[in-house]
């Protein structure tokens, strides 16, 4: 178990080894998993640049509908991204997207590829209720998402056509306290690859 006194440590080291290959790491899972929380954890420990779906859209779309044509238009805005980063030698990691349809992430494979950049996909599971009642939180705490259509009933939306993770994908038990998920997430891009 990593310590308060060992969290500089491990962040160095993971930080080094990204450093040492190009990197980018896929955080999956349902609306409320704790995406946006583990993202920027990593994007302040490892100085990966932040490649966020929901943030892009935003800026495409001031005034949207949360429509299939918009998420797909902010997706392949995301994947350009991705691929300036990976050309500029960048590593990133990726959040705003549940990756619900396994080919999500093999269009992120296709595009880092050419680069011979390391895919990191971690599944952050938690149960539905937990994510429902995390947004539920979030909304009457005042703390609205970037993401206007982020609802508790968004996450049955997303579970309507889940499809489960595949072998590769690294799953993260993201109903355990924040820091715990974090430090996790840390250690594992950080032993990812060496």
């Amino acid at each position: 178990m990593t310590t308060t006194s060992d969290a500089p440590n491990v962040a160095q080291k993971a930080a080094n080894l990204v450093m040492a290959r190009l990197t980018v790491v896929a955080l999956m899972g349902l609306p409320g998993a704790g995406k946006s929380t583990v993202s920027g954890h990593l994007a302040t420990n490892l100085g990966l640049r932040r490649v966020d779906r929901d943030e892009i859209r935003a800026a495409l779309f001031p005034r949207c509908d949360y429509s299939v044509l918009e998420k797909r238009a902010a997706f392949r805005s995301l994947l350009h991204a991705l691929e300036v980063n990976c050309a500029l030698g960048h590593s990133s990691v990726i959040d705003g997207m549940t990756f619900s349809r396994r080919r999500d992430l093999e269009r992120v494979a296709r595009t880092v590829e050419p680069f011979n950049a390391r895919l990191l996909p971690i599944w952050l599971e938690v149960p539905p209720d937990v994510a429902r009642a995390r947004i539920a939180r979030d909304l009457a705490a005042g703390h609205p998402h970037v993401a206007g259509d982020r609802k508790p009933a968004l996450v049955d939306e997303v579970l309507q056509r889940l499809q489960q993770p595949d072998a590769r994908v690294v799953v993260v038990d993201a109903a355990k306290p924040v820091e715990q998920v974090c430090a996790l997430a840390l250690r594992i891009v950080g032993g990812f690859g060496a």
